[in-house]
C-alpha cells in the first residue's frame, strides 16, 4: 500500500469501534498537485483513512483470521476542507457483521468539526490470498505500530 494514513489507534473495542488519528502534513507528496498554492486533502484519501481504521478494527477484532476489503462506499459526505496542519480524528463503528460482510459507519473530525462521514461495506476474505506467509509479519508490524499505547477493550 502506498499510503498508510493512520498514525495511531487510540482506542479499539473488539467487534464494536475504533478511534484513530492521522496528522495531515504538507510534506505528503499528494499536496504537490492537490492543489498547488492551496493544499487540500483529497476526499478519496479521507475515505481511505477511514477505511484503514475500519480495516484495523475488523482484522484485529478477528485475530487476523479474515482480510477486510473495502467493497462499497455509501453516502459519503465531505463537509469541510482538510488542510496540512490538521489532525484528523477518525471514528468507525460496526453496524453489522457476518462471516463474509461488515457494515461500518465512519466519521472524521478536525477538532469538533465533522469533515467527512460515510457508510463503508467490507467483504471479509481468507487472508492467505492477500498476505503471503513471508509478508504477513510486515502487515502485522504495521498494526503493532498503530496499536502501540492504544486502549484495547474486550481483549483477553
Amino acid at each position: 500500500m502506498r499510503y498508510l494514513l493512520i498514525d495511531r489507534v487510540l482506542r479499539l473495542e473488539r467487534n464494536k469501534s475504533v478511534h484513530a488519528i492521522k496528522n495531515v502534513t504538507l510534506s505528503e507528496d499528494v499536496y504537490a498537485d492537490h492543489f498547488m498554492g492551496f493544499p487540500v486533502m483529497p476526499g478519496a484519501l479521507l475515505i481511505e483513512a477511514a477505511a484503514q481504521a475500519a480495516t484495523a478494527l475488523l482484522e484485529v477484532s478477528g485475530n487476523f483470521q479474515k482480510k477486510a476489503l473495502l467493497a462499497m462506499v455509501e453516502r459519503a459526505k465531505f463537509r469541510s476542507m482538510v488542510r496540512p496542519g490538521d489532525q484528523l480524528y477518525i471514528d468507525a463503528k460496526i453496524l453489522g457483521l457476518t462471516e463474509e460482510v461488515a457494515q461500518i459507519v465512519a466519521e472524521t473530525h478536525v477538532g469538533e468539526t465533522l469533515v467527512m462521514d460515510a457508510k463503508l461495506v467490507f467483504t471479509l476474505q481468507p487472508p492467505e490470498q492477500f498476505y503471503p506467509q513471508k509478508t504477513r509479519h510486515l502487515v502485522e508490524t504495521v498494526y503493532d505500530i498503530w496499536l502501540e499505547g492504544a486502549e484495547l477493550v474486550d481483549f483477553e
